[in-house]
């Protein structure tokens, strides 16, 4: 029986097109692939997501109602949940805005309770799963608050997961200009995380 190839799927939050959040997550994924794994980036820049709104609580139907009913929002969020549920590694990058998590971040994960339906769904989706958090921003910008919140997401995880909080200040630079990856100790950072993910693939297989 040929076994299946494993997959790391890299989400990068970021409102333009390629920065920090981007190359940090291709650089990430391009370790996983060294091992074989099949891997594959979303830029959500290329995606539209939305965030809850405008519904009559879809999502609780059944338990308002007595029946099931589609979320009434037609964007990409569900083809990107379906590479979720494909992935046995999820890498999310996520940018700092106004002191938050990135609100495409934040309407991305609110959605996800319309689209999976059941705890043991979910825990086949996401806590199953290897996820791993990286979340650029500085802690006077609120880099700080958006890495718990980032974490509080996975509270349901038996363990934190594996993450990072990278500050563009702390290696001189700003954080508009998207050369992070240029430094060498944002490259170790990175390369510790990525030992980290795969230490954590080992246990589980």
């Amino acid at each position: 029986m040929k076994r299946k190839k494993m997959k790391a799927l890299g989400i990068a939050f970021s409102a333009r097109k390629r920065g920090n959040c981007l190359n940090c997550v291709e650089y990430v994924l391009s370790k996983p692939k060294e091992q074989k794994f099949k891997t594959e980036v979303i830029n959500v820049y290329d995606c539209e997501i939305r965030p809850c709104s405008h519904c009559n609580y879809e999502c609780f139907a059944h338990e308002l109602r007595g029946k099931d009913e589609e979320c009434p929002i037609h964007d990409d969020v569900p083809r990107i949940y379906n590479k979720v549920k494909e992935a046995d590694i999820i890498v999310l990058v996520v940018p700092t805005y106004g002191g938050k998590a990135a609100s495409l971040y934040c309407a991305f994960t609110e959605r996800a309770q319309g689209i999976i339906k059941s705890y043991e769904e979910f825990k086949n989706i996401i806590l199953n799963k290897i996820i791993a958090l990286i979340v650029i921003g500085n802690i006077p910008a609120g880099g700080d608050l958006a890495y718990h919140t980032a974490i509080l997401d996975h509270h349901d995880c038996k363990y934190p997961p594996p993450s990072l909080l990278l500050q563009s200040a702390e290696y001189g630079q700003g954080s508009i200009y998207g050369t992070l990856l240029e430094n060498e100790k944002v490259r170790d950072r990175l390369d510790n995380l990525v030992k980290l993910i795969l230490k954590e693939w080992e246990s589980k297989r």
